[in-house]
């Protein structure tokens, strides 16, 4: 069986993952344009990847662009992928010294039209090989899309769709081999997944806080982290 299936350790942290809400209400509520949240949103993140690396946590999933997001403004989507492809590159160096790779869940290919690929796929190439820290960036990315896209998967390779398992299924994720996270956290107060890791959050601790992305600080991921351990590992608990 695969890494990536029902090894959640209750006596660790190893994947933290994040739907990061809330980047356009913190730049309204400062009276700032909806690009200064996300620009700040990019700040937030690297502040949590730091924490990761520094607590030797070894997966972080982010959603950053779900299917959803295509029915924005065209300015703001204009913005957020210009945002994509200028971070791609100028966080390159830092990534890699830092030893962090990044990958990407999701169909990338509808970003071709956008110039922005050819940044992303450089970024999951010269990080390729780094193993302090898999940073999963879930881009143009739905649940229900990446289900689909493993069955359809399975039906290339097999005849036989009366006998589906689980496993395979699983086997035909977009990243098969990435462990569920242990805790799974929404900022920006919305208490719902929104198309996100559906499947891999079967026993993944949910977490939702009032805290908009671009205030979520390395002390509250500590103490959502701290809380968890206190259920599930002081009191030996078991999901």
């Amino acid at each position: 069986m695969l890494e990536s299936r029902n090894t959640t350790n209750f006596d660790q942290v190893n994947h933290l993952a994040f739907v990061m809400d809330g980047n356009r209400r913190w730049a309204k509520a400062k009276g700032l344009p909806v690009i200064a949240g996300h620009k700040e949103g990019v700040e937030a993140l690297k502040k949590v990847t730091k924490y990761c690396l520094d607590n030797s946590i070894c997966h972080l999933t982010v959603y950053a662009f779900s299917t959803e997001n295509w029915n924005r403004n065209s300015n703001e989507l204009e913005f957020l992928f210009k945002l994509l492809a200028e971070v791609a590159l100028r966080e390159l160096e830092e990534l890699r010294r830092l030893g962090v790779k990044v990958d990407f869940l999701g169909d990338i290919s509808k970003f071709e039209n956008f110039n922005i690929k050819e940044n992303l796929e450089r970024l999951a190439d010269e990080t390729s090989t780094n193993r302090k820290l898999n940073l999963h960036i879930a881009l143009n990315y739905g649940s229900i899309l990446e289900l689909t896209h493993s069955i359809n998967k399975i039906r290339t390779k097999s005849s036989d769709y009366q006998n589906i398992t689980q496993d395979d299924i699983s086997e035909n994720l977009y990243l098969p081999t990435m462990p569920d996270p242990e805790l799974l956290i929404r900022t920006g107060g919305e208490k719902r997944l929104s198309n996100f890791l559906l499947w891999q959050s079967e026993k993944s601790e949910l977490i939702f806080t009032d805290t908009l992305w671009p205030d979520f600080s390395s002390e509250e991921l500590e103490s959502i982290i701290d809380d968890y351990k206190k259920s599930y590992l002081l009191e030996g608990v078991s999901a």
